[in-house]
Parts: structure tokens; sequence; C-alpha cells
């Protein structure tokens, strides 16, 4: 038995969306993926360590991979051509306004804004936070077990993490959020927390049992981690710390072919966070987050070269190549 082969055609796709990793900073290597085993993977339910950021709008990617022309001879003549440059840029403007979506946009630390308490210092970036929560044994990354009467409702966003016990290095678990260079002279326990992206909405609580709309970024949580309520989420121009990402954009085609766009390292383009404005109508302005990034490349184990995108083509089935 045999079938018709068809023949290749251009791919008629649908929105870009948009999956995002953070790179392990302490061995500055990016999360795996293969596109061979992991490419196939269902829309909205990425490969582990992966974040799903959504779709996205706008997005324009601009290599810059410059060849030099190699001379020899009287008159000059071409003989061959080197590289010269390899770089690239990716921007694109995120639909809502969510953590991911502050952290990529600014290009700068951002922070969860922490429940403060009732007599507490206020802050910039959020005054002094009031007393954490516990995780208890038996949590999970979607149901989290505290003591019954926790002061937790359903709508709450919450931010599960460790204490900050006055440590240098990367901070956040899952993803870090912040590098410590020097360990401050007051040291606030809270403050893990309020960089972290180990966040998560609160859709129902029954006794002890806090359930969330999704599972954790970082997974389940120890009983180490204490849980604060977050009110919503700063960025702040400046500081030391530059994040890094990994970002992988998908375009699923109609007829089965799928095309991605693999960046293991992204890092700001230098710009500084920026909000797309669109009127809608007299009175009423759209605000959405947009997001610059310069690719860093990385070395192909497949023949040792340095590369900072991969764009892989899953054509569909039975077309032609």
């Amino acid at each position: 038995m045999s079938e018709s082969v068809l023949a290749a055609g251009s791919l008629f796709g649908g929105a870009v969306r948009l999956y995002v990793s953070p790179v392990d900073r302490a061995s500055a290597w990016p999360w795996p993926f293969d596109p061979a085993s992991m490419g196939r993977f269902a829309a909205g339910v990425p490969a582990a360590g992966w974040l799903d950021a959504g779709v996205v709008a706008g997005f324009v990617r601009s290599p810059e991979q410059g060849l030099t022309p190699v001379l020899s001879g009287a008159p000059a003549t071409v003989k061959t051509q080197a590289r010269s440059l390899l770089q690239e840029t990716v921007q694109w403007t995120f639909p809502a306004w969510t953590r991911v979506a502050m952290a990529l946009s600014s290009g700068a630390p951002t922070l969860n804004l922490l429940r403060t308490t009732a007599d507490g210092r206020a802050n910039y970036s959020g005054g002094t936070a009031a007393a954490s929560i516990p995780v208890l044994a038996g949590s999970t990354a979607s149901v989290l077990q505290v003591a019954a009467g926790s002061a937790l409702s359903v709508g709450d966003v919450v931010v599960v993490d460790v204490d900050y016990a006055g440590t240098t290095g990367y901070l956040g678990s899952g993803a870090p959020g912040a590098f410590v260079q020097d360990v401050p002279e007051v040291v606030d326990a809270h403050y893990t927390r309020r960089v972290s992206f180990n966040v998560g909405v609160v859709a129902e609580v029954t006794g002890g049992a806090v359930t969330l709309a999704q599972p954790l970024p970082a997974g389940v949580p120890t009983t180490a981690m204490k849980v604060d309520v977050v009110m919503g989420f700063v960025d702040r121009a400046g500081g030391g710390f530059v994040p890094e990402w990994s970002a992988l954009l998908v375009i699923d085609g109609v007829q089965g072919d799928r095309l991605l766009l693999h960046y293991p390292r992204l890092q700001p383009a230098g710009d500084a966070a920026a909000e797309v404005v669109t009127q809608l109508a007299p009175g009423v302005d759209r605000w959405r987050p947009t997001a610059k990034f310069r690719a860093l490349p990385v070395t192909d184990t497949n023949g040792g070269d340095a590369a900072v995108c991969f764009r892989t083509y899953l054509p569909a089935p039975m077309r032609a190549v």
C-alpha cells in the first residue's frame, strides 16, 4: 500500500507562542532543548524546565552574520569569504502583564510586592513584609499544605521560597531572580521571596490545603520554604544583575508542520523597560510590555561551531522535503 506525497508548501501558521527557561547562572549552561526528541510537544505543555509565556505579537528577529570577502592577487580578486560578525537581536510584545512578562520586558531586576505589615516602614519596592506562612510536609507543586486558618484566600497571588539567610550568589528557586554580591547590613528574611519567580494564584482553600491554579514553576516545595502574599510586581531601572534566559518561539502550521526558533542565551539589549501604547478609542489606550534581547553564542557539539539561534522546521506528514 502506498500513499501520494504532497508538494512542499509555505507554512500557514497562527500566533507565535513563547516558552522561556532561566539560564543556570552558576554554570552558565542553558536548559537543554533537543528539537529531534522534544520538538513535537503539545502547545501550552512544554518540556520540563520551560515556562509557557503565552502568545506574543510583533515578533522580529534581526540576524547579523557578516561575511567579509577574502581578497588576493593583483588586481585583488575575491577568493572566498570569512564570517566576520555573529550577532542577532530579537524583540516582541506581550499581550498581557504577567510576572514573566514584567521580568523579560524590564531588562533589570523585578521584585514581588509582598503584603506589608500595618505599621511597617514604607519603601520604593515594597515595605516591611507581613509574617510568612510555613509550608508543611505533604505539599505538592499544585497543593500547598499550611496550618489551618492561615491568612490565604481564593484569588491571592502567592510566592513560595526559602528565607534569605545572608548569603551571596544567585537567589530564587527554579529561576534565579537576583544576584547578591555583598551581604547587606540588615538582612531581610523575605528577600529571596521578593525576587523569586516561584509564584502562583490560589484557586481553592480547604482547611490547610491551598490549591493553586497552576503548578509552581520550581516544582514540589520543601518544608524549608514559606509563603508570602504578593500584591503586585515592580521592576527597577539599574542594579548589577543582568537577567539571562533561553527562549523558544513556536509557530504551528495548519497543515501539521511546525517552525521553532531556539535561542539558548538571551540577555536584554540594553534598552530600558518599555511599553507599547495603542489607542483603541478616544480615552481608551491599550498598554502592553515589550521586550528586546541580544542573543549570545553557545557551542554546538555537532561540529563545535558557535551559534546564537537554532531554527528548526518539522514538516507536515506526507509532504515533500
